[in-house]
């Protein structure tokens, strides 16, 4: 394929018949690929949909964020199911803005379902879709950005993080950055049954078309998480009937192979619960994480992007009753545990071999900037797949967190943006000893991480734990004026992982205690007093006897 003759079937196959109809174009699809569209292209390109056809409207979940912190619009649409009780699903884009597949395959997909080319998922699913979430980097368009993918020559990508310098895919449980805060208000508003996060991939050569991932969340509910990792198999399944490879995300081990060095393995990504793929699944949702390839062409990872969700959603409507079936179960399984005894959540998580699995390791030719421009060889290798998470360190979870009242002004609202049920202190159950922490062992990050440098704690709740000498007592009146968070709720799983000093995603962790629990040089004041109690058994009470072990999650 040569010249113009070459570039006119490549927008005809990108704009399929969209053009002779008059609907819209997206940004790149006008420009023969040189450019990939900004937050206000984004809105005119969704405005034009709607004067075609009826049924998008823009979204704002209730009482949410409008903009960023520089003033750029938080944009997104819904388009609800035509037919009775169609299945919630949100789907995100360009949260790392240098991945811009998915924000201009989720436009094409809306142009593709008004125009009633896939009358299922029109009539069985109810959309939200966020094309441009990291708004200050989709605007932040620069050639220079990931010169080792390629890109719209023109306009070149945006960047990863926002404006403040902040990975919005590591912010989802601190909840530092307006998206994050209409994210979650989104998730009480809209409560999807399931979360699609679209991104393209940073580094090995493997040679699937897309990866993609379920969520692996530490202390998530095993079942969900199973059910999870089906859907995606099946989907995987599908594509491959379909010619369009595809496996779990993650990289080779090592990380940079070489013929000397060859892949001894495949491992994903992390259990924690701050990346948006994860977060869902402590709320008993699903989500499904995909990554297109990096070193395929730009319009092929559109292209790779639009099918792979296309398939999810279409195995969604399918499965939808199974879906919703699913999430009561896990709900009702998080609610009977506190009648069956004590409930138990790993602290840590190890990768777990799940499979062995067939791989195409690329020894790739590269230009300068990086690109993938030819293939030395090509080596097919079957490699130990640690796709799966095996949970550690379970610890008894109290009844519930009791917070020192002089943090309410900014713990309070980032609990209730999290959805959670928080009490007054006087509404513990005052059957159940107060309990404090013993720390043993403690590690301040030598670098800032997300701003922050995060502190991680390792100790146990006690019932009989000395206050330091001159410490600030707990008086009556402090408990009852405290913040009481129950975790026999439905988002107890959350309220844990957040509260519990030990996490490594706690609030401790991220630095909203920093003044009380970091002391240094020239801070001369008696010692203040720890600013969390637990409420109920000490950690030494009762067996351990984990409720969710993660061992079976990704069989």
């Amino acid at each position: 394929m040569s010249g113009a003759l070459g570039v006119g079937r490549l927008l005809l196959t990108l704009v399929g018949t969209s053009l002779l109809a008059g609907w819209p174009q997206t940004v790149p699809e006008r420009t023969q690929l040189k450019r990939t569209s900004t937050v206000m292209e984004v809105q005119a390109f969704m405005e034009a949909l709607r004067k075609q056809a009826p049924g998008l409207e823009p979204y704002q979940p209730k009482d949410s964020p409008r903009a960023t912190e520089t003033g750029r619009p938080l944009l997104a649409w819904r388009l609800k199911g035509t037919g009775p009780d169609p299945l919630r699903v949100y789907v995100n884009a360009n949260i790392h803005a240098g991945e811009v597949e998915g924000k201009e395959a989720i436009q094409q997909i809306l142009r593709e379902l008004l125009q009633g080319k896939h009358p299922a998922l029109r009539r069985d699913l109810d959309l939200v879709v966020m094309p441009a979430y990291n708004a200050d980097g989709t605007d932040a368009l620069d050639p220079a950005i990931r010169p080792w993918q390629p890109n719209p020559t023109e306009s070149g990508v945006g960047r990863r993080e926002n404006a403040l310098g902040l990975d919005l895919n590591r912010d989802l449980m601190k909840a530092a950055a307006p998206n994050t805060r209409w994210l979650l208000a989104m998730l009480q508003d809209f409560d999807p049954a399931a979360v699609l996060d679209l991104h393209t991939t940073n580094g090995s050569t493997h040679g699937f078309h897309l990866t993609h991932g379920p969520a692996c969340t530490l202390g998530a509910d095993e079942d969900l998480l199973a059910f999870n990792r089906k859907m995606l198999v099946e989907v995987r399944e599908h594509l491959k009937a379909e010619g369009m490879p595809t496996y779990d995300y993650g990289n080779f081990i090592p990380y940079k192979p070489t013929p000397e060095k060859p892949p001894t393995a495949w491992e994903t990504y992390d259990a924690h619960p701050r990346l948006l793929t994860n977060y869902p699944a402590l709320r008993n949702r699903l989500a499904v994480l995909s990554e297109s390839y990096v070193y395929r062409s730009w319009p092929d990872r559109i292209s790779d992007t639009r099918r792979f969700v296309l398939a999810c959603l279409g195995w969604m409507a399918e499965h939808r009753n199974e879906i919703r079936t699913q999430i009561r179960s896990a709900q009702t399984r998080w609610t009977d545990a506190w009648a069956q005894g004590p409930v138990a959540l790993p602290l840590s998580a190890k990768l777990k071999e799940v499979e062995h699995a067939s791989f195409d390791w690329v020894d790739p030719i590269r230009d300068e900037k990086g690109r993938l421009v030819g293939e030395k060889s090509r080596t097919h290798l079957v490699l130990p797949s640690f796709v799966g998470f095996e949970g550690q360190d379970f610890v008894p979870v109290p009844a519930g967190y009791l917070v020192d009242p002089a943090f309410a002004p900014t713990v309070l609202p980032l609990l209730q943006a999290h959805g959670l049920k928080v009490l007054e202190g006087r509404a513990r159950p005052r059957t159940l000893p107060l309990l404090r922490f013993e720390e043993t062992g403690r590690k301040l990050s030598p670098s800032a991480y997300q701003g922050v440098f995060t502190l991680e704690l390792q100790g146990a709740w006690k019932a009989e734990v000395a206050p330091k000498p001159m410490e600030l007592p707990w008086t009556p009146a402090d408990l009852d004026r405290a913040l009481y968070v129950p975790l026999n709720q439905p988002l107890g799983r959350l309220a844990f992982y957040l509260l519990d000093p030990r996490s490594t995603d706690s609030l401790v962790f991220w630095g909203l205690f920093h003044t009380v629990l970091l002391r240094g040089n020239g801070m001369w004041g008696e010692p203040p007093r720890f600013p969390i109690l637990a409420v109920g058994k000490g950690d030494d009470a009762a067996p351990v006897v984990p409720s969710s072990p993660m061992a079976k999650t990704q069989e």
